[in-house]
């Protein structure tokens, strides 16, 4: 009994303590059985090793005090080195030099990559590997693996260097790349990323070759070099930055040239396609070094390009205005408190159909001055008050710098307990118009200034209801206009030229006048249930016109009904005077966790003017549809009624595991293109993209278009 309690006890003997230059290194081991002479020691049955940040089990460790190696063998456990683990049937540690050598190697990380070598050799956490085979699936005949020659890691950065690596789907080769490096914990790092492939009839074979540089932990830069076969080559650049917590950026330039041939034979305008494009926004500009009741913010979406070709040739777009012919660019800062709100915009614009951008209008600068809702003299007598400037600029055509100040008053009393409410209200108007850049024109300015009287009738009430709550919100609200005064003409002069024709340059950069006189009827209604979830809304409106032949206008009712996990909208404008529907908006949604499906239909016609064509009338469909944990299938479609056609439509499907998922999707598009002809068209597109992604960190992609 005494020999089994003994045999069982665990020895625990500090073999040396070594002196580095820098550092003190010790290695203790633990084991059943543990014989030693004055050089050399031998541990058996349950051996436990402790070496710097690493802890070893294996069967049998001799250590040799003369040479400074521990040699351990088998079944190798070796944990704890940052993360990592590493299996193996021979492990040689110089423990002078800390160099460690491992035959039959089986290592992994924290993020559940692992490889299999025949031979490796560690210093100080970095790692080299022999032939070896990686992967983050299952050991047992993994769906994807990568074989490379040789390999270098590096444990603190968690960063790995691949050469002459071979990437199989099953046992089918999918990609070869003589050099590969990326990070093993989905940390920004520098390299090469996957390609993008893609084929087009037009254009020819698609081959995008991305680089990514990791500057810092604040900014990256990544080149897409790209070749398309038939057309010709071309570079794009992009810089994200992030300068502080509260603000981002991303800053993308390109360029790509094309073969005469090419522009020949597409009819193109240009044979360069170049830009810029600039992203900011920042919610803390100057609020650091303000009082604490203010708050500040900046936007800026710049597009600078010389035809739409330059968006479209990306193969990864950033997010902009859509891709039309027309392009924004837009720059906003804004400054508030409790008590008004400043604004400063600008708005600058490229017609891509254009020879040259002269005659296009640029906002350059607006500037707004608010002042939010305050009491004057009484609680229930409030106004507020709004300043605006605009200097709308071209080089070909006429300009404007205008002022313009509103303050509307209003007088509110309650009856009957708060039941009825009754408000006065009176709008002052004044406004201030310089021209410019225009020879033919009589006058250089224009002042304006009106007034308009209000009385509304209104009413908010909530009543609960045994297991929902109503809220009712009618109103009816009379408008009535006032006086208006013109200088030094009226409007209708002011927009003449010297030969007394209307100058539609300056027609289209402003307009003045009062409203008609009306009466709106609207009503708002609101059902929650008894956890204030939103059930049903409605918000009806309608207006009465006294002076025109046909007094009442279009009647718009919006309405939302969700239950469970359904959703009914409607959203119509109905012309009594035409008896024919304006404009609709319907849409059916049910979204569970399994599958997601909407369908809707949208209407639009101009019914003022006869003849004019139907703006939309088109039914959409989009769904979701997850038919287990792994496979996901989607799609939608857009068809035109007035055409019997589609020309948007999308359907793809997704199947995923823990370590791999691959999508393929197929679509139609229109997109814009120049042409010489008008300066722009609109073309059908057909694109097909596959991709492989090998989680956690590798994609695989091809699209053909």
């Amino acid at each position: 009994m005494l020999r089994f309690l003994f045999s069982a006890f665990f020895v625990l003997i500090p073999i040396e303590t070594l002196y580095g230059a820098e550092e003190r290194m010790n290695i203790e081991v633990t084991a059943k059985h543990v014989e030693g002479t004055k050089t050399t020691l031998h541990a058996q049955d349950g051996v436990v090793i402790y070496y710097q940040d690493s802890v070893i089990r294996a069967d049998e460790a001799h250590y040799n005090k003369v040479t400074h190696r521990l040699v351990v063998d088998g079944n190798v456990e070796m944990i704890g080195y940052q993360g990592t683990k590493e299996h193996t049937s021979h492990l040689e540690i110089d423990t002078e030099t800390n160099h460690v050598l491992f035959k039959e190697l089986f290592f992994t990380n924290e993020n559940d990559i692992w490889l299999l070598t025949s031979e490796a050799n560690r210093t100080d956490g970095n790692y080299t590997f022999g032939t070896s085979m990686l992967s983050s699936c299952e050991v047992e005949d993994p769906l994807w693996k990568m074989f490379f020659s040789r390999s270098s890691y590096d444990s603190d950065a968690k960063y790995m260097k691949i050469y002459d690596a071979r990437v199989y789907f099953g046992e089918v080769p999918v990609f070869y790349t003589p050099y590969l490096a990326f990070s093993t914990d989905n940390r920004r790092s520098s390299g090469l990323l996957f390609p993008l492939l893609g084929y087009t009839e037009n254009e020819g074979l698609i081959y995008e070759q991305p680089l990514f540089w990791a500057i810092s932990d604040s900014m990256d830069l990544e080149f897409n070099p790209q070749i398309r076969t038939k057309r010709s080559f071309g570079m794009y650049a992009t810089y994200r930055f992030v300068d502080s917590p509260y603000s981002s950026g991303i800053l993308r330039m390109g360029y790509f040239k094309d073969k005469s041939s090419y522009v020949e034979e597409n009819n193109l305008p240009e044979d360069k396609h170049y830009g810029l494009e600039f992203l900011y926004d920042s919610s803390r500009v100057f609020t650091p070094y303000l009082s604490n009741d203010y708050t500040d913010g900046l936007y800026a979406n710049i597009t600078l390009l010389n035809d739409i070709d330059y968006l479209n040739l990306q193969k990864t777009s950033i997010e902009h205005f859509g891709q039309l012919p027309l392009q924004e660019s837009r720059v906003n800062y804004f400054l508030y408190n409790d008590d008004w709100y400043g604004g400063v915009y600008a708005k600058y614009f490229i017609d891509t159909r254009l020879e040259h951008n002269d005659k296009t209008l640029q906002t350059l600068p607006a500037l707004q001055f608010h002042k939010y809702l305050k009491s004057l003299f009484w609680d229930n007598l409030t106004y507020s008050l709004d300043i605006q400037t605009r200097h709308l600029d071209r080089r070909d055509g006429p300009t404007l710098n205008q002022a313009e100040l509103h303050v509307p008053i209003e007088f509110t009393m309650s009856f009957f307990d708060d039941f009825i409410s009754l408000s006065l209200g009176e709008s002052l108007y004044y406004g201030r118009f310089f021209f410019g850049n225009d020879n033919t024109l009589v006058y250089d300015y224009f002042q304006y200034n009106s007034n308009v009287h209000t009385v509304k009738l209104f009413t908010d009430l909530v009543k609960q209801y045994n297991g929902f709550i109503h809220v009712l919100q009618p109103s009816l609200e009379y408008i009535k206009p006032g006086s208006e005064s013109q200088r030094p003409v009226d409007f209708d002069e002011v927009i003449q030229d010297s030969s007394g024709q209307i100058n539609d340059g300056l027609r289209d950069l402003f307009s003045v006048g009062l409203p008609e006189e009306q009466a709106v009827f609207s009503l708002n209604q609101y059902f929650y249930d008894e956890t204030m979830k939103l059930v049903f809304f409605q918000r009806l409106s309608q207006s009465y016109y006294t002076d025109r032949v046909y007094e009442l206008s279009e009647i718009n009712n919006e309405m939302q009904y969700n239950w469970k996990n359904w959703q009914f909208y409607n959203n119509i404008y109905y012309s009594y005077e035409f008896n024919k529907i304006s404009e609709s908006s319907t849409r059916i949604t049910l979204n569970e966790s399994g599958y997601y499906v909407s369908v809707g239909h949208t209407f639009k016609k101009q019914l003022i003017e006869p003849g004019q064509p139907v703006t939309s009338n088109d039914i959409n469909f989009n769904f979701r549809y997850d038919y287990n944990e792994q496979v996901t299938f989607n799609g939608g479609v857009t068809y035109n009624l007035e055409e019997a056609s589609s020309k948007l439509w999308r359907f793809g499907t997704a199947y995923k595991q823990d370590c791999w998922s691959v999508m393929a999707q197929i679509q139609a598009d229109v997109l814009p293109r120049p042409t010489i002809s008008d300066g722009s068209a609109y073309t059908q597109e057909y694109s097909f993209t596959f991709q492989l992604n090998f989680i956690p960190f590798a994609s695989i992609g091809t699209g053909n278009r």
